[in-house]
């Protein structure tokens, strides 16, 4: 059982902040089912992640769920990604992924929904871009699409639980 509880429901999984990298028997030992801290990609001074598995699998007696990348050039789709490729292509590239994975696995940060445009506050260029009403409007548009699209959605324990079994 996790530390973390929301009510009637005990938290599962772990993300580790930044998606940096954390020790599997210490996610285990806390009672987590599964791990989505891995980003498959790579990015220099960041990650350098291309030679893992890009979808679910296990290891160390825990489910791994890496963040979604597309197939071959793994393109990373989080949230820096979101804000800052044409929308269309992102589109592609998610589509691209759900094709050939049978699903998706992205995250988004709440501050993400705030204005973050203002000069005073100092924040790079590549967090400012499309935040607050510019990004509400970019993620409905990109949920309507999956709803056209009639992608389904449902929590990561749901997944991991049906697609472990």
């Amino acid at each position: 059982m996790s530390w973390l509880k929301f009510p009637g429901r005990d938290v599962k999984g772990f993300r580790m902040a930044r998606m940096m990298e954390v020790n599997d028997e210490a996610i285990r030992n806390a009672g987590y089912v599964y791990n989505s801290s891995l980003n498959p990609v790579y990015l220099p001074g960041r990650y350098n992640n291309f030679s893992s598995p890009r979808t679910m699998f296990k290891e160390h007696g825990l489910i791994q769920l890496p963040a979604s990348a597309t197939p071959l050039l793994r393109v990373p789709l989080f949230w820096l990604s979101f804000h800052h490729l044409p929308l269309w292509y992102y589109k592609l590239a998610c589509n691209t992924t759900i094709r050939r994975d049978g699903y998706l696995n992205i995250y988004f940060h709440p501050w993400e929904f705030t204005d973050l445009s203002d000069p005073q506050l100092k924040l790079p260029w590549l967090i400012r871009k499309n935040s607050g009403a510019d990004m509400i409007s970019r993620f409905s548009k990109l949920l309507d699409w999956m709803l056209l699209k009639g992608y389904s959605f449902e929590t990561l324990i749901g997944f991991v639980s049906r697609s472990s079994s």
